[in-house]
């Protein structure tokens, strides 16, 4: 006769559990019981103790320098002032009512301007002075050492600097321009070449910094792998856009996000060579934050507006980030 075997019945929700009760039994006592977190926990704080405790101070001067003045800002925002003292809750009304007058709407779009303006302008010629000076060229390290000195200036030497230059009566760059056109130019009173000559003048400043961190990262790209390309036919412009570019692309995306949030906040450049002027076509966000909290003493005023231009690097720092992930998935 047969051996007769008892059917076993098995619900399909717990197949599994039924399946590897040992994987259940396991999963139970040490992860997901109270104990077996704590004992984890403990085991990597003492692993980690020595690096942490190097760690803290540092983490801790950043949330006293950084993050303890933004909560302040979006805390006192809410609220009217009379200097530093808050005196009535307003809530959200001085952000909408920046938006709703047209000069804060200016502010914005001028900001927009001048950091999209400098960005297009200041990180392709950082990239092409840095694809240069790689090459073994004499006194590249003189021309790498000149080259930099607009960076180590500081912004108000940087403005003072060209408001001499260019100035309509006795500056060197309208003497040429007068002695071959017959009229000088005041490139800082004309609101059409006002926003142009303040962004030329960042430019100028600031693109020693993308040139940097790209030469760096071009030391970073074997030699061998460029030669190949070259024996294999690929033009110069190929080699860099197919192979160079792409090495470097993350360099780049640091470089774009740094000097996003170095213009965003500049606010002693456009001070001191425009004052926001003519007719408020260079006064940028930074620049009203300035005026409304340090002039006008519109403490809440001013840290709502101050909170917009968080909001606009952390908008576009995440949309740099997206663009470029984007690009290396394709």
């Amino acid at each position: 006769m047969r051996q007769m075997v008892p059917e076993v019945k098995e619900n399909p929700e717990n197949s599994s559990i039924k399946t590897y009760p040992g994987a259940l039994t396991f999963l139970r006592k040490h992860i997901f019981s109270s104990k077996g977190l704590r004992d984890r926990f403990s085991a990597g704080l003492k692993k980690n103790s020595l690096p942490l405790a190097f760690l803290s101070p540092a983490v801790i001067f950043v949330l006293l320098i950084t993050f303890l003045p933004i909560l302040h800002a979006i805390n006192i925002s809410f609220y009217e002032t009379s200097y530093l003292q808050k005196t009535e809750f307003v809530g959200f009304r001085h952000y909408w009512n920046y938006l709703q007058e047209p000069a804060g709407r200016q502010n914005i779009l001028n900001s927009l301007i001048y950091v999209f303006g400098s960005l297009i302008l200041a990180v392709p010629f950082g990239v092409l002075l840095a694809t240069l000076l790689h090459r073994n060229l004499r006194f590249r390290t003189l021309f790498r050492t000149l080259i930099i000195l607009p960076w180590v200036v500081a912004q108000l030497i940087s403005a003072l600097l060209w408001s001499w230059l260019i100035n309509p009566s006795y500056g060197p760059v309208n003497y040429f321009i007068q002695l071959w056109f017959g009229f000088p130019v005041d490139f800082l009173s004309q609101p059409l070449t006002a926003m142009p000559t303040l962004i030329l003048v960042n430019v100028w400043r600031s693109f020693p910094y993308p040139m940097l961190l790209t030469l760096a990262a071009l030391q970073t790209i074997p030699e061998e792998l460029l030669e190949a390309a070259k024996v294999d036919g690929a033009s110069t412009w190929t080699r860099f856009w197919r192979i160079t570019l792409p090495l470097i692309q993350n360099t780049l995306l640091i470089a774009i996000i740094m000097l996003s949030l170095y213009y965003f906040n500049m606010v002693t450049l456009p001070l001191v060579l425009t004052g926001g002027g003519p007719l408020g076509a260079t006064e940028v966000i930074s620049l009203r934050v300035y005026r409304e909290a340090f002039n006008f003493y519109h403490i809440g005023y001013g840290s709502a507006i101050a909170i917009y231009i968080l909001l606009f690097n952390i908008l576009f720092s995440l949309l740099y980030i997206k663009i470029l992930r984007t690009e290396a998935v394709c």
